[in-house]
């Protein structure tokens, strides 16, 4: 009988030893689940402290592809802004697109930077301005819908360029002898369409 309890009492602290084993384990992977949440928030937190902009900063140098306007574009990100980046396209030549009309883009890193440039997109297209460079412009509609209009950018104002078009695009003016002003929100991408004007 004593043999007996002394099993029985062993096989009670077995029981309990494993008891409290079972509770620190479940301790253990509380805590674990826990740094691993705080881990996962941390994360969300810097990415939500970075946008577009942002990624291509750090893509800087490297391929990447945008669809802007339902064009697909790649290039080498030569320079990136708060709004705006130039993709060097090689054979093409440089693409300034603007950010807001961006439907996707494929970038190979998962850093971000600081875009660096707080210029707007004013400022690459009066560096275009100033070389009498001929564009193509992509505009959006209000509608969603895109015209392309070709010509040299004439003026860069705070909020929109003045385009002179190229020949059999339309001249100039319109048919009451106006300017044509495209508003720079309206802007999706601007490409080189050929030499000096």
């Amino acid at each position: 009988m004593e043999r007996h309890r002394q099993e029985t009492e062993a096989a009670a602290d077995a029981r309990f030893v494993r008891l409290f084993e079972d509770l620190e384990a479940q301790e253990e992977g509380r805590a674990l689940h826990e740094r691993l949440g705080e881990f996962s928030d941390l994360v969300a937190g810097e990415a939500a402290d970075h946008g577009l902009a942002d990624v291509f900063a750090a893509s800087r140098g490297e391929r990447a592809a945008v669809t802007v306007a339902g064009v697909r574009v790649e290039g080498r990100v030569v320079r990136a802004a708060e709004g705006w980046i130039v993709l060097a396209t090689g054979s093409g030549g440089d693409v300034i697109v603007s950010l807001e009309h961006v439907e996707e883009a494929v970038v190979s890193t998962r850093g971000h930077a600081g875009s660096g440039e707080g210029l707007s997109l004013a400022s690459p297209l009066r560096a275009w301005c100033e070389e009498r460079v001929v564009c193509a412009i992509a505009v959006v509609g209000a509608g969603g819908g895109v015209r392309m209009r070709v010509g040299r950018i004439a003026q860069v104002a705070r909020d929109c360029i003045e385009v002179v078009e190229a020949e059999g695009a339309g001249g100039a003016r319109d048919a009451r002898g106006g300017r044509r002003l495209i508003p720079l929100s309206r802007i999706a991408h601007v490409r080189r369409a050929g030499g000096a004007a």
